[in-house]
């Protein structure tokens, strides 16, 4: 080629004869650093009828390619003393496009069949039918228990000999989704909740989306540090994940850390998977997320190998050291009128399955480090299994657990969302009052058709649940689908309540980091609401209402918001839960609620209570400084300055300390209920066996 780069090592390169930019933009592009940037916040996304093919010509194409193998060999350049060196490292990049011996790729391979390396491919996988904890988290449970007790005494103030570990509230922190804003704020409110004293009494940290990449980071590279997990936001996030120079400077100088990042790509690709956006955004993203950066101090070191499998989080979980993290995704179930879906450059993806009516819906899963599955489905694989073909409940192959670049990428993509979503996430930036109202009603009558189209395919995986035998209702569409299609939970619901609502779990109070956009009016406790009637859920609070209620008082306008709201599962009078049937066949109200079981005796159902933290400024703190208009804190944002992870995490700190003395009162108010119950209890169990010791003393006299 007549522009193919010269081969030159010079200081100061000077301009060629033929190049043809002129001096303006080669001076913008070496202003810009050579970086690939984002798009705006949102790409424009018209309304299809038909997918579109963007039409590129051949010279279109090669002068794409050309440039960027320009930049490429530029950045080698800047790497290497020597030009031998440099033909050098340029053999070893052709080499990886080769896919050749020695290359990334069949290293990754070859790791594949090592089972000191992933000894989980010498098992075989079944599927778990029913909806009990599995043994691993209730050994973890009891740990975890024995682990809380002197933290939990020390938060409330109470001498560590007056707590029991049975009367220990069990408590769950939430974090919402919204990109890095929700990575960074959940962060600042979790420090603080450490620094407090209450992350020590927490038994599980759930997510959504960035709230999920904050988790894993802290439980991986953060090595279980807020303090390193911060200072490593600093370093990481200033950079675009778009800036491939990054990548390449990584299998430059340490290509066993980019093997690590490339494992969930070549693995699927392997194996014939079907590889979405989503996967790439993964990749990308974990090279971000994933990797100590240079200046981290003692954070310096490479990730260890171990940490790409989010089942070796369990080294952290299994003896109660930490609160057991849960990771959410949902599935898309759409009706059965919608045409085949698989097929390249559709919108939609359902894998072909037909349902018995017109409704669609989310189907949530959850991830830990023993089991993924759902509570609804009734259905749960081991992590480490995660990935396989199964029929028939039985896994058909062995192959390695899915890397956690490709998880962290179906975690947090929300942007495969449904065109309505877009429209909900554009409409505020580009459209003023009056030309909202106005399309709002065009748009009102294409909602529903808009609700069902995918622009950007979900990320894929071999479904377990296919060919189930015996599968609950919930379960019977999925068991028909060779594939499961796993998006963004934030999709249905921006908080992880349902799987704190698991039974078994028993969560007795839920504390929720809310970062997402348009705070205001997020509609999560109406779908919240919606879902613990679908399931019979009697514990939970009926926050909608009051919500309500409180709007209602207003005088118009968006909703006053207060750093902390605090929701009891005592207060709805229409709900069963709330009328005790004690032991004696009384009704009466307490704080504790039950069924009766037709035995005489109680089926006790504890209240749910939610305190509530909603990402929204502080006068106090920066007064001017507001996460819903300042543009680094946009959702789709992947750019953050080190002074600005300081600013927001700040913000959350600040946030959770104008609610502590309400979450110190909650808790302890909680341990003094359940205390008495047991107390109770116990002085009834004490009468029933002196009853049964006399009757027989009777007997025989």
């Amino acid at each position: 080629s007549a522009k193919a780069p010269v081969l030159e090592l010079k200081d100061e390169p000077s301009e060629s004869k033929d190049n043809n930019d002129s001096k303006e933009s080669k001076e913008k592009r070496e202003a810009d650093g050579n970086k690939i940037n984002l798009p705006g916040p949102l790409p424009s996304i018209p309304i299809p009828t038909l997918p579109t093919i963007p039409k590129l010509s051949l010279d279109d194409i090669m002068e794409k390619v050309h440039d960027l193998g320009e930049k490429i060999g530029e950045e080698i350049k800047d790497r290497v003393p020597t030009l031998a060196d440099y033909f050098t490292v340029v053999d070893a990049v052709w080499n990886e496009f080769q896919l050749g011996n020695g290359s990334l790729y069949q290293s990754v391979i070859n790791n594949m069949q090592d089972n000191s390396k992933n000894p989980e491919i010498q098992l075989d996988a079944t599927v778990r039918q029913g909806n009990e904890i599995c043994p691993q988290e209730m050994a973890f449970q009891a740990a975890r228990k024995k682990k809380m007790k002197k933290a939990f005494a020390k938060f409330i103030g109470v001498k560590e000999s007056e707590v029991h570990e049975d009367d220990i509230p069990v408590v769950a922190l939430a974090g919402s989704g919204g990109g890095y804003r929700a990575m960074i704020s959940s962060l600042g409110y979790m420090t603080a909740a450490k620094k407090a004293g209450l992350f020590d009494c927490t038994m599980y940290v759930a997510g959504v989306s960035g709230s999920c990449w904050l988790i894993a980071q802290y439980f991986t590279l953060g090595q279980r540090s807020f303090t390193k997990t911060l200072e490593h936001f600093k370093h990481a996030l200033s950079t675009p994940i778009a800036h491939y120079p990054s990548f390449i400077d990584t299998m430059l100088t340490n290509p066993g850390a980019a093997q690590l990042i490339l494992e969930g790509v070549v693995q699927k690709y392997s194996k014939n998977r079907v590889l979405t956006l989503v996967d790439a955004f993964g990749t990308v993203l974990a090279s971000r997320l994933l990797i100590h950066r240079e200046g981290e101090g003692d954070n310096g070191e490479w990730v260890d190998p171990l940490d790409f499998k989010l089942s070796q989080q369990s080294r952290w979980t299994n003896y109660g050291d930490q609160p057991l993290p849960i990771y959410t995704v949902v599935s898309h179930v759409l009706p059965a009128s919608m045409p085949e879906r698989i097929k390249e450059g559709d919108f939609i993806v359902d894998d072909d399955v037909e349902q018995d009516d017109e409704t669609h819906y989310y189907q949530w899963f959850e991830m830990t480090p023993y089991e993924f599955g759902s509570e609804e489905t009734c259905a749960w694989i081991p992590t480490w299994a995660f990935g396989r073909r199964f029929i028939g409940g039985k896994s058909v192959e062995r192959i390695p657990e899915t890397n956690l670049a490709i998880l962290l990428g179906t975690f947090g993509s929300a942007f495969t969302a449904t065109l309505a979503d877009y429209y909900k996430e554009v409409r505020p930036l580009i459209m003023n009052k009056a030309l909202s109202g106005s399309m709002d009603a065009y748009i009102e009558e294409y909602l529903d058709g808009m609700s069902l189209i995918h622009p950007l395919s979900p990320s894929c995986f071999p479904n377990p649940l296919y060919k189930l035998p015996n599968p609950v209702p919930e379960a019977e569409t999925f068991s028909n689908r060779k594939n499961i299609y796993l998006n963004d939970a934030g999709m249905d619901n921006n908080l992880p309540f349902y799987p704190l609502l698991r039974p078994g779990r028993d969560v007795d109070v839920v504390v929720a980091f809310d970062s997402s956009a348009d705070i205001e009016s997020v509609p999560w406790f109406e779908k919240a609401d919606e879902y613990v009637q679908r399931r019979g859920i009697e514990r939970w609070p009926p926050i909608s209402t009051k919500r309500a209620e409180q709007l209602a008082k207003q005088e118009g306008g968006p909703r006053i918001m207060t750093h902390v709201e605090i929701f009891h599962g005592i207060v709805a009078d229409d709900r069963d839960a709330d009328h005790v049937v004690t032991s004696e066949g009384e009704a009466t109200s307490t704080p504790v609620s039950g069924k009766n079981t037709g035995s005489g005796h109680s089926l006790l159902v504890h209240p749910i209570t939610l305190i509530y933290f909603p990402l929204i400024p502080n006068a106090k703190y920066q007064g001017d400084f507001n996460p819903g208009t300042e543009p680094f804190c946009s959702t789709f944002n992947f750019e953050v300055k080190g002074d600005q992870v300081a600013l927001l995490a700040g913000l959350g700190e600040v946030n959770f300390s104008r609610g502590l003395e309400n979450v110190r009162k909650v808790l302890k108010d909680t341990w003094l209920r359940k205390k008495a119950e047991r107390l109770k209890r116990e002085k009834q169990e004490r009468k029933l066996r002196k009853v049964a010791t006399v009757r027989p003393t009777l007997t025989n006299s």
